[in-house]
């Protein structure tokens, strides 16, 4: 991804997604380190260390040279955020609206990052809304269902 910015925070899109590794690599491993985020974004350790620095100057991300990574609270806020809207956006495309799931994953990351947080209330209204018909046994459900595949 580019250096566009987020329509919903100061973040690029690209520092958005390096927030959100560091937190999904945090969840599997004891300790982050910069060649666990080059691999997991694929990307040259080079490139992840100067994010890391902008990413420490933001105070999001406690981080030494040769060090671990670790986010700060507000970092954990971010990265939260961030990921909110990615799981909300996964399940609207691959469960409402049956994308593959491998691309409702790709479309996902590339949406997170402009969705801003009106449209992702909605949305989350809707998805309530919509468990709450399929739990019922709505008709529109199937039907939507049947026009989609």
């Amino acid at each position: 991804m580019g250096e566009e910015f987020s329509h919903n925070s100061d973040l690029s899109s690209n520092m958005e997604d390096y927030i959100e590794t560091i937190s999904l690599l945090s969840r599997e491993n004891r300790v982050v380190r910069v060649k666990d985020i080059a691999k997991s974004l694929g990307i040259k350790m080079p490139s992840v260390t100067a994010a890391l620095i902008k990413l420490r100057d933001k105070d999001l991300i406690t981080y030494e040279k040769y060090g671990y990574v670790e986010l700060t609270d507000q970092g954990r806020t971010e990265a939260e955020r961030v990921y909110d809207k990615h799981r909300l956006l996964k399940r609207l495309l691959s469960e409402v609206l049956c994308v593959k799931e491998a691309e409702a994953e790709a479309e996902a990351c590339r949406l997170e990052h402009y969705m801003t947080q009106s449209t992702f209330d909605r949305f989350s209204v809707f998805l309530n809304f919509y468990d709450e018909e399929k739990k019922n046994g709505s008709k529109w459900i199937e039907k939507l269902k049947e026009h989609l595949s």
